[in-house]
């Protein structure tokens, strides 16, 4: 026996918060979904952080914490993080993203040698507790100034 179930929003049942909606071209809207990405304007040296003070974003809980260079997830889940930065002259630039201040392994980029600008960049899924943070941290070499470049993201899949 088919049956159907017409729905146009899903809510929690404690404070009728919406949780999803389904349009009438039946796209699947989910409003509350943790995300954030930010950019840097400033060259990160080595054995700094990097900057997280431009084109800052964040939605469904997720905080930018600027003043510590950091994104801080508000529910434990399996999220999507990553970056991508833009080198300056330097013979070697390697960033490494990093969970609660430690390196996650395999979440490493770097650039070669003799380059004028060399493009770096990370991406993985990871399993994080509500209230872990993600940083970014750059072990050697120079990033370059540039915004249009530089951009480092986190979100919740699920």
């Amino acid at each position: 026996m088919a049956s159907i179930l017409k729905v146009n929003t899903i809510q929690d049942a404690t404070n009728s918060n919406t949780a999803m909606t389904v349009d009438s071209s039946g796209r699947v809207l989910k409003p509350v979904i943790p995300f954030g990405q930010a950019s840097s304007n400033v060259k990160t040296t080595a054995t700094n952080l990097v900057n997280l003070n431009s084109h800052v974003i964040s939605g469904g809980g997720l905080t930018v914490d600027q003043s510590n260079n950091r994104m801080i997830v508000p529910v434990t889940g399996l999220y999507q993080i990553g970056f991508t930065e833009l080198a300056d002259i330097a013979n070697y630039v390697e960033i490494v993203m990093r969970k609660n201040g430690s390196n996650i392994s395999g979440g490493r980029s770097q650039t070669g040698t003799s380059h004028q600008y060399g493009g770096l960049g990370q991406n993985m899924l990871i399993s994080l507790n509500a209230n872990d943070y993600i940083d970014w941290y750059c072990v050697a070499g120079t990033t370059h100034n540039n915004t249009e470049y530089n951009n480092h993201y986190v979100y919740l899949i699920g």
